[in-house]
């Protein structure tokens, strides 16, 4: 029995595929990077989970209990603490499976979808300004004119 079945994929208000998925995709690789340098000081559960569940659900794939667990890269409790504050903030819900009773999925509540959206909006945002920065620091960077602060 396959445990990862096809749900539809995340699209935007426009009908659009998930924008942020790319670049949640790329905050995911990061953290491995991190975890696997640093151990367990870069450990953070919840936005394992978090991030997990996005990719997952831009790439229409239904994401279990046992898969959230996974993701937080923790124990089970804390796993399931994290899903109880998630809970407790509409940012996500639990749904039964359709194709197997005893099995528990979890999706983006659409207020979850925004906050997270609006988390990678913010992120870019952060990256392009610093960018920008750093290009205007240069010797050969940018002209003046273009290293007016942002609005």
């Amino acid at each position: 029995m396959k445990h990862d079945a096809q749900i539809e994929p995340m699209l935007d208000e426009h009908g659009r595929p998930a924008v942020f998925a790319p670049l949640c995709r790329s905050i995911i690789k990061a953290r491995a990077t991190s975890t696997a340098t640093f151990g367990s000081l870069c450990s953070d559960p919840g936005s394992e989970m978090l991030l997990d569940l996005y990719w997952r659900e831009s790439q229409g794939l239904k994401t279990s209990l046992t898969s959230l667990w996974l993701a937080s890269k923790a124990s089970e409790m804390t796993g399931r603490r994290c899903l109880a504050v998630m809970e407790e903030q509409n940012i996500v819900e639990r749904m039964p499976d359709p194709s197997d009773g005893r099995r528990v999925n979890v999706r983006f509540t659409s207020e979850g979808r925004k906050k997270m959206d609006a988390c990678f909006s913010a992120l870019l945002l952060g990256y392009a300004e610093t960018c920008r920065d750093c290009a205007c620091s240069c010797n050969d960077g940018p002209t003046s004119q273009d290293c007016k602060p942002l609005e």
